[in-house]
């Protein structure tokens, strides 16, 4: 028997979310990293993991993980705030439908989050919220589950996430860049409906202990001019009064690239933001 806690379960979960966003919604997730990750897998609509929930709550049943919402084949009520879920209601033979229901009633009884996945605005993709059965209507069939932050999964102390600087900035491009697919009205509605709290995390950022005189002779041979624009420094230093120019290395030291001059360019924000995000 599976002899996880109900705290650790929710620790589990958020470190799932985590690993495709660290905002509030996840846009754009592909199945193949939902299964790889056991946010989802299966065709059903309720995803229960039942070899790693069973037993966190008193009954056999399992916790549900997630909830998959295509609006094929339930009507359920789906919006920016929520979605009314309907119970499953399936002709698969054994008891497949009443054990996904009793997960549900599990997670909603324990009060552990569960993902909702829905379709991305690519249709190919999906997109993933953090919910919150609020309530289990065995008489309706239905469960109403609240879309939620991330500050669900909040301990007394904020959480660490070990990851490389360039992961975390292109997890959370990726979250911008899908935000973007909807309107600018649904956009407005999840940002009402949000936290407007910051959740606190601390970074255990891996990085590379490049050789400050190879950062020094970049600078000192660009004197001032961009290597890409060829324009000069937008700006002077305000510790030293020097042209600000940024030290780009051309074939990452995270694929193999050496910390040398040959490897380096003296260029300007602008163009080393273009470098890595044009």
């Amino acid at each position: 028997m599976n002899n996880l806690s109900i705290k650790q379960e929710i620790e589990r979960r958020r470190r799932l979310f985590n690993a495709i966003t660290y905002v509030d919604i996840a846009f754009g997730v592909t199945a193949g990293q939902l299964r790889e990750l056991g946010i989802y897998s299966g065709a059903a609509g309720v995803w229960v993991n039942t070899a790693l929930t069973k037993g966190i709550v008193s009954d056999n049943a399992g916790v549900a993980v997630s909830i998959m919402h295509t609006g094929k084949d339930y009507s359920d009520d789906f919006s920016d705030q929520g979605i009314n879920y309907d119970f499953p209601a399936t002709k698969r033979n054994g008891s497949h439908d009443q054990n996904e229901i009793q997960a549900l009633k599990n997670c909603y009884e324990a009060k552990i989050p569960l993902f909702v996945i829905s379709k991305s605005a690519n249709k190919k993709l999906r997109d993933v919220h953090i919910g919150l059965i609020e309530n289990f209507d065995r008489q309706y069939k239905k469960a109403y589950i609240k879309f939620v932050s991330l500050n669900v999964f909040s301990v007394n102390e904020p959480q660490l996430i070990r990851v490389t600087q360039a992961e975390y900035l292109a997890k959370f491009d990726t979250a911008v860049g899908g935000s973007l697919t909807t309107t600018s009205s649904e956009r407005q509605k999840i940002i009402l409906a949000s936290d407007k709290t910051p959740k606190k995390v601390l970074r255990y950022i891996e990085d590379y202990a490049r050789n400050p005189t190879v950062v020094a002779e970049a600078l000192y041979k660009a004197n001032g001019i961009c290597e890409a624009c060829h324009q000069l420094a937008p700006f002077l230093k305000k510790s030293n009064g020097q042209p600000y120019l940024e030290v780009h290395h051309i074939k990452p030291l995270s694929e193999g690239g050496e910390d040398s001059l040959d490897n380096v360019q003296a260029i300007c924000p602008n163009c080393h933001r273009k470098m890595h995000f044009g």
